[in-house]
C-alpha cells in the first residue's frame, strides 16, 4: 500500500519502504461511538480494535485490527497489513488500511 506522498521535487523527504508486517505491541477495543465530528462513521456503531504495530523494529504505527475476536488479541502477535474499506455516514466508502493476524499468528 502507498501513503500520499510528497511530490517527488521535495528534497526534504527520503522515501522508505516499510515492512507490511509486524508485531502486536499493545492494543485497546474502542466501545463506544466518538463524537461526530471527527467521526465519519456509521450511526449503527460497533467496537473495533485499535493496536500499535512494531514493523520489525523500523517504527510504530497506530492502526485498527480487522479479522481477529478480541479475546485472541495478545502482545507480540505477528500481523500483516491489509486493506479496509470504511463505509462513512454520508454513503461514501473509501479504502483506509488495518493490520490483521498474519496466518498461523500467535504471540
Amino acid at each position: 500500500m502507498r501513503f500520499p506522498a510528497r511530490p517527488e521535487s521535495d528534497a526534504r523527504y527520503e522515501r522508505i519502504t516499510l515492512p507490511n508486517h509486524g508485531r502486536l505491541w499493545s492494543w485497546t477495543i474502542q466501545r463506544f461511538r466518538p463524537k461526530t465530528p471527527p467521526y465519519a462513521g456509521l450511526d449503527e456503531f460497533e467496537p473495533y480494535a485499535v493496536g500499535y504495530i512494531e514493523l520489525d523494529g523500523v517504527l510504530i504505527v497506530e492502526s485498527r485490527l480487522t479479522d481477529v475476536a478480541f479475546e485472541t488479541l495478545a502482545i507480540g502477535m505477528a500481523m500483516r497489513l491489509v486493506p479496509l474499506l470504511f463505509a462513512a455516514a454520508d454513503g461514501l466508502s473509501s479504502t483506509t488500511f488495518a493490520f490483521a493476524p498474519a496466518e498461523g499468528a500467535a504471540a
